[in-house]
């Protein structure tokens, strides 16, 4: 590799009716906040999105960036699943579930694997699994 050139993982780009509401949604369930916003474009080519990342300075961590075309139809939800570890699930689902998402499947333990896991949907329907390391 290159000197100078990094890799890895950095971002997860997701398609949503509502950037605002989404951006919402994110951030008060998992804590998320507005690292920047874009409005671009026009006609077919019309942006809005928000990059989302940890509460740390730049973006050494990934980031999710919550996006819309509004000249454009939105894809239906299914074409990713987001993965989230956080230290509790239940009170990550309970937020969810306050914040306009539901649940998929509740909250179950898979001591064989080590974890504790959720899925619940967002507001506009995305999947998303949670996970507690047990």
């Amino acid at each position: 590799m290159a000197e100078g050139v990094m890799s890895g993982f950095s971002f997860t780009k997701l398609i949503v009716s509502d950037v605002d509401n989404l951006y919402t949604f994110y951030n008060r369930v998992f804590g998320l906040i507005e690292k920047a916003r874009v409005r671009q474009g026009e006609g077919e080519h019309e942006l809005d999105e928000i990059i989302m990342g940890a509460d740390v300075e730049g973006y050494s961590h990934p980031t999710l960036v919550i996006q819309r075309f509004p000249n454009l139809p939105i894809p239906k939800p299914g074409e990713v699943t987001l993965g989230f570890v956080v230290d509790d699930v239940d009170a990550v689902v309970e937020k969810a579930w306050a914040e306009g998402g539901s649940v998929y499947r509740a909250a179950h333990a898979q001591p064989k694997h080590g974890v504790k896991v959720a899925f619940i949907k967002d507001s506009d329907g995305h999947m998303i699994e949670v996970v507690e390391m047990l």
